[in-house]
């Protein structure tokens, strides 16, 4: 297109200089002089813009004439102009700031989140830095860590106190009546087995026969042993035994009332026994002393990164598990409007405080840019942009010369 126009620009110079020859033979006549005026005029004002439009990028015809050539010569105060514009009118810093602080850029980033979030290159981008994390975890760094803790935090309970919890947690929750009601069941479920019958009569019989009695008394024990055998005494000491047992399992039995009370009793003992604290602590700074416990949870972290690893294969956790706690997130942000702000405020803080001190390098980034360019790339890059409109102020400067020169030499003929 600025081709086109310079060759027109020539052509109407060119028409100009013909018109203005051709006419000549006829400058006797009244309309002869009308068209050698004009296009004298036009031919003056043709080459006096070609000649201004020319100057302002090289010398014309090659002449060094002054006050040509004005955009080489001037280079250097064109660019420091062009670096003054942008750094002072067009990018200063004033500007970047307010515009900036205008722009809702947190609302946007997490718009955009939400929208990226469910696209398939978001959720492979998601499953491949999980794998990674997951596989390249430190876990020969991270065991010692656990370990010194749970070494620590084991070391420093009060054996005391948890047995005092310990007690309270089997009160409250029944789990002495749990544990009466399990050895009465085994109680009752040996007592139904004919073998037992016979171990309770031998039993039985051993205890009588090593009761020391005189007198009377040995009479009666003696008529009594004649009587019983092991099988006789065993049957009663069964019947006696699961008697006792169904009365212990029966809620409204003193009985059971007061083992119940016996067991609870005996826990509260437990844990206030120095005895049994002392003992207990000394199991435990033993077990712990004793206890390799960086290789146990190195093994045990290893074994959850290959169970993770198995469980993440197939991808489908980013969608079920992963993709849900992120949006969750991005909504309880996107509802507090304070943390929005702060978000807001600080993304404005920060970029302002990247200006401040980048500022300068704005301009440094257009003056190397212009300087990059040799004389001849910089001006056709300007003719490029502006020429055509320069040529057609050749255009222009040919056709108002013509009509000014019909205007003069009608003047000049009225007048003279």
């Amino acid at each position: 297109m600025v081709k086109q126009t310079k060759k027109a620009a020539t052509w109407s110079l060119v028409i100009m200089g013909a018109g203005f020859a051709a006419s000549l033979p006829f400058h006797g006549s009244i309309a002869g002089k009308i068209f050698v005026g004009a296009f004298e005029a036009g031919l003056v004002g043709g080459l006096a813009d070609w000649f201004a439009v020319t100057a302002l990028f090289r010398h014309p015809l090659g002449l060094k004439i002054p006050h040509t050539a004005l955009l080489p010569k001037n280079r250097d105060k064109m660019t420091d102009g062009l670096v003054s514009a942008v750094e002072n009118n067009l990018l200063n810093k004033e500007s970047i700031s307010a515009k900036i602080s205008g722009i809702p850029i947190s609302e946007m980033i997490l718009e955009m989140a939400e929208k990226e979030l469910q696209s398939e290159g978001t959720k492979g981008a998601i499953d491949i830095i999980a794998k990674r994390i997951v596989a390249t975890l430190p876990l020969e760094r991270i065991a010692p860590l656990v370990a010194n803790e749970m070494k620590r935090q084991i070391g420093e309970m009060d054996v005391s106190s948890l047995l005092s919890k310990a007690e309270q947690q089997i009160t409250s929750k029944g789990y002495d009546k749990i544990a009466l009601d399990y050895g009465l069941d085994q109680a009752e479920a040996w007592l139904t087995k004919p073998e037992a019958l016979y171990t309770l009569g031998e039993i039985g019989m051993k205890a009588l026969n090593s009761v020391q009695v005189n007198g009377l008394m040995q009479f009666a024990m003696n008529a009594l042993m004649g009587y019983l055998n092991e099988e006789r005494l065993g049957g009663i000491l069964q019947r006696f035994l699961y008697e006792q047992v169904q009365d212990l399992k029966y809620e409204g039995h003193p009985n059971r009332h007061q083992v119940l009370a016996g067991i609870r009793g005996q826990l509260i003992r437990l844990a206030h026994s120095d005895k049994v604290v002392a003992g207990l602590s000394d199991w435990k700074d033993s077990l712990l002393e004793n206890w390799d416990a960086e290789m146990t949870v190195l093994h045990k972290l290893q074994e959850l990164r290959d169970r993770a690893l198995v469980y993440m294969e197939d991808g489908k956790y980013v969608s079920e598990h992963v993709l849900p706690i992120i949006e969750s997130l991005i909504s309880e942000v996107k509802a507090n409007d304070e943390l929005i702000q702060r978000i807001n405020e600080k993304i404005v803080n920060s970029v302002t405080h990247l200006v401040e001190h980048n500022h300068s390098k704005i301009g440094t980034l257009v003056r190397e840019n212009v300087d990059r360019m040799d004389n001849e790339t910089l001006i056709e890059m300007i003719e490029d942009k502006v020429g055509q409109d320069l040529q057609w102020i050749r255009i222009n400067g040919a056709v108002t010369g013509f009509l000014i020169g019909v205007v003069l030499t009608v003047l000049q003929i009225l007048l003279v």
